[in-house]
Order: structure tokens, then sequence, then C-alpha cells
């Protein structure tokens, strides 16, 4: 600690010999040892018009540096000063030697030692507009103050005396102006002992020059080696405010090529999280009309095709038969609320087996907002699926079990709610099935069991249509007609398939082969409130079509 406050101390103490006693000892030497006069009009214009121009550039450029924030703090101010002195320095610059010469320099330096001191002002945040109105006030306000000055060049007081020195007025500006430089540099200096920052010391000997240079002034005459000596003084201070820019732009370079080089490592792993999703993540992107714009390689893989067999076709290339018309309307009217779908879906690989995915289907937007199409997020889930599979599935006659109806029937109720449908639900068992299998055996019944479920389920109508093996020779069939009069008949036409069958059973009293007897119950959805309900009123119209005769249906 001790250290950095002694190289503080130095830096301070070498910055105050460099720009303050250093100049006024080199005057005092040239006015004493060398007292002559050195006339050159265009080397002085071009000091003051580059020196001016430096300081405009400077300005703009840091103005522009804190536009996107639009706070005001010490280096804006001091652009201020810049911006006011830069301008009034060109029109010194191109003016010949006399009294509009030696007024416009000695008032732009005490424009610039008065904004200057600005710098002790707090930060604040403006508004855009304030901020941009601020340069272009100074900018207005430096230009007219020159051209009224030589446009009304009789009400400029006189600025050298009959004996060649500089007036009274001429050292009251200069001096002032070189003050107010002198209080912007403890400015400074209070900054860099707080932040130890070089920008902070650079300012101070910035404006340490400008001070000194207002103060040698006072002391020197018109093209004497003195009024040159502060003239380079001021030249240094603006080629210090473009160091200072250097610097600066300088740190924002390695700034952005740091940020570029994170960006390269950020862009590089994202190169590889993007290849370890395509190889494992299942996704699809679709235009509004559902064709297949882009796939992962890992929907390639489920699928079996290649993304040229793909692209350009919608999803029904993978859609699965078993899957009901009714999920895929769901989806799009969903998605054409703007919203998310998420559900499982039963797809078809290229080979004709099945796989399930669970999947998540989301809208996708432009940058202004505008729908461009939808893109779907998959999981395999068909090994989870093949385990409910077997456990809903009977496992002798492979159709689903009683747990599945369990599971299914208030669902089926619900989903038919939203439309009011008739759902028709029928009970039906196999004639005297006990006398089959003490007459053929167990393993022909077993036979008859599977005959008769795949009958059953190739009679179903709809893909939204389910069998069920209820228990032992008991079977069920939930479906969905558009009347009472038409679930008889779809019920009549299962008795008549099974009876088709013609296997043989000497023991039916209704036949002299396999039969059925079923129960069949129809309500609107909206009339069903318990779904037991239901199955008993099936179950009591089973046992009247049984004590009716049997292979008979029995119907509301």
């Amino acid at each position: 600690m001790k250290q950095i406050v002694s190289n503080l101390k130095r830096n301070i103490f070498i910055t105050v010999v460099t720009t303050i006693a250093l100049p006024i000892v080199v005057g005092y030497l040239l006015n004493r040892y060398f007292p002559i006069n050195f006339v050159n009009i265009p080397l002085h214009s071009a000091l003051e018009v580059a020196g001016g121009t430096i300081a405009i550039i400077i300005s703009l450029i840091i103005f522009l540096k804190y536009e996107s924030k639009h706070v005001f703090n010490h280096y804006n101010y001091t652009t201020i000063a810049l911006l006011s002195m830069g301008i009034i320095d060109i029109f010194h610059g191109i003016m010949m030697p006399g009294k509009l010469f030696v007024w416009l320099h000695s008032s732009a330096v005490f424009f610039g030692g008065m904004f200057f001191m600005l710098v002790w002002m707090k930060q604040k945040k403006t508004s855009k507009q304030t901020y941009k109105l601020v340069p272009v006030s100074v900018i207005v306000f430096a230009i007219l103050f020159s051209l009224f000055s030589i446009i009304y060049s009789e009400y400029v007081p006189d600025m050298i005396d009959p004996d060649k020195s500089f007036s009274s007025v001429s050292n009251f500006l200069n001096i002032a102006g070189g003050l107010g430089f002198f209080v912007a540099s403890i400015k400074f200096l209070k900054e860099y002992l707080y932040t130890q920052k070089f920008d902070e010391i650079l300012f101070a000997g910035h404006c340490m020059l400008f001070g000194i240079a207002g103060v040698l002034f006072t002391s020197s005459l018109l093209w004497d080696m003195q009024w040159w000596l502060w003239h380079i003084l001021r030249f240094s201070a603006y080629i210090i405010a473009l160091y200072f820019l250097y610097l600066e732009f300088n740190k924002d370079i390695q700034l952005i090529e740091n940020k570029n080089r994170e960006l390269e490592l950020a862009d590089k792993k994202i190169g590889q999280y993007l290849s370890i999703l395509d190889k494992n993540v299942i996704t699809s992107t679709t235009d509004l009309k559902g064709d297949i714009i882009d796939v992962s390689e890992a929907f390639c893989k489920i699928s079996g095709y290649t993304k040229q067999e793909l692209i350009g076709h919608s999803h029904n290339i993978v859609r699965h038969p078993d899957m009901p018309s009714s999920i895929y309307k769901e989806v799009w009217n969903t998605l054409h609320q703007g919203k998310t779908w998420r559900g499982e879906i039963k797809n078809r690989k290229k080979d004709g087996s099945a796989y399930w995915v669970d999947t998540n289907i989301t809208p996708v937007y432009d940058e202004h907002g505008k729908k461009v199409g939808y893109t779907a997020v998959r999981q395999d889930i068909t090994n989870k699926k093949r385990i409910e599979e077997i456990s809903i599935r009977d496992g002798l006659t492979n159709i689903f079990n009683r747990r599945y109806f369990n599971e299914l029937f208030p669902k089926y109720i619900n989903m038919a709610k939203r439309k009011n449908e008739l759902i028709s639900f029928l009970i039906l068992d196999i004639d005297h099935f006990k006398e089959y299998n003490d007459t053929y055996g167990h393993q022909k019944g077993d036979e008859v069991l599977i005959t008769v479920a795949q009958t059953l389920k190739k009679s179903l109508k709809r893909a939204d249509d389910f069998c069920f093996r209820l228990g032992g020779e008991e079977f069920g069939i939930l479906f969905s007609v558009e009347t009472k009069e038409k679930a008889a008949l779809f019920s009549d036409e299962i008795r008549e398939n099974i009876e088709n069958l013609k296997i043989e059973h000497e023991h039916n009293s209704a036949s002299q082969y396999i039969t059925i007897s079923l129960g069949v119950v129809s309500r609107y959805a909206k009339d069903i409130s318990q779904p037991e309900k239901i199955y008993a009123e099936a179950d009591k119209l089973l046992y009247k079509a049984k004590k009716s005769g049997r292979n008979k249906v029995s119907s509301e």
C-alpha cells in the first residue's frame, strides 16, 4: 500500500514539474536569452487549426462513446470545453494578426477554462434528446460567437497596447481561463488518487499545460519565443488528449478482441452441444403447412429414413395407423392458438415397425413476431410403452385387459363430452364356454378366446374404438356411433361375425357353433355421471340376452 501511495505521489510530482515548473523555467530563459521574434503566419495557422481539429474530433468521439448510456461524466464535460475551444481556435488560426486575432485566441482560452471547471459537477444521466442537444448547442454557440466577433469587430475591445504588449482585457481572459484549467486539473488529480487510473493523471497534465499556457501568455509578446512556447504547450495538450483517445480505443480494441475470443470459444462449445443434440435428440422443424424443413440425425436414426427422404414431406410419412385422427386435430387446434402441444405419439418406421415418442410441438416466430413454422422435440419412450403395453394387454389374446378398461373408460367419456358424442358400451361372453372347455379341452378353449378376440378387433370401425378382455370368456367394446340403432346393428354384426367363424360346439343350446350373447348400452356423454352404472346396465342386458335363449343382442 505504501508503495502504491509513493508511486502516485511521484507521478503527480513528475506531472506538475513537466507541465508547470519546466514551462515556466523555459519561458523565463527564452525571454532572458532569446529576445527575438519569429514571424511565421502559416506555421501558426497550422498549429491552431490542427489543434482545434483534434479537439473537435476528440469531443465528438467521446460523446459518441457514451451515447448509449446518455450519461454526462467528467470526460463528457471536458468535451464541452474542447469543442468550444477547438472551434474558436480554428477561427483564430485563420485570422491575420491583429485585434481579432488575439481576441479569438483569448476567448478560446477563457471559455475553455470556464467549461473545463464543469468536471467538478456530479455524473448525471440525461435523456437521449438532451444528450444529443448539448454538443449541438456548444457547436452553435462557438460558431456564432466567432462569426459575431468577426462581423461586429468594431465592438471587440483592444487586445494589444501601444507598446505591443497584450492589453489588460486579453491578459484577464487568459489568466481567468488558465485558472479554470488549473481548477479542473485538481479534479483529475483527485480522481487519480482515488482510482489510480492513468487516464486521470493524463488529463490532469492536459489541463496544466493549457493553464500554464494561459499564464505565460501575459508575459509574452506577439511572435516572440515565449509566445511560440505557449503555442507549443497548447498543441502538446491537444496531443495528450489525442493520446488519451488512443488509449481508450486501444482498451476497446482489447476488449473486443477478448470478447471475440470468448465468442469463438462459445461458438465452438455451442457447435459441440448442437452436434450432441443432433445425434441424440429427436427434433424436426416444419413450415406452417406442416411440411418438414429440417430434422435431426436422431430423428433419421429412429425412423429409418434419411434427411432427403423426410424433408419436404409431412409427418404423415411416419404416422402409424393406430393413432386416431382426433389426436392430430387436437395438435393443430392447439398450435393454431399459439400454444405448445404435448403428448405421446405412436409412429411407424420405414421398415413398418412401431416406435413411441413423448412429443413437444411449439410454434416458431421470426424476429418480427410472425409465426413461421413449428418445432417438435421428442423423447423415445418405446421401451416405456412396451412395458405399459404388457401391463394393459391380456397375456393370452393380446387385446386390452380389464385394468386398461378401468383406466380408459372415464377418459373416453370426458373426451366425448366436448362434443357430447353418443357413447356405446357392450359386454359379451361366449355361450356355454365351460361346456366347451370340458368337451374339447382348455387348449382348444384358449384358441377360441384368441380367435374371438382377433375377430372383435377386426370388427372395430374406427381407430378410437376399443375392445377388451374383461375376464374369462367375457369381453367388452367401447365404440362411438351416431344413433342407438346403429349401435344395435353393430352389435348384431359382431354376433354374426363370431357365429360365422363356424367353430364347432356340440353342447351349445343356441347353435352348433361357437356363439356369443351381448348387452349394449348407448348414452350421450353429458348424461353419463358414473361409468360404473353404464357397466352395470350393460351387464344386466347381457344377462337378459342369455335368459332369452343366447346368441342374441339385448339393447335398450
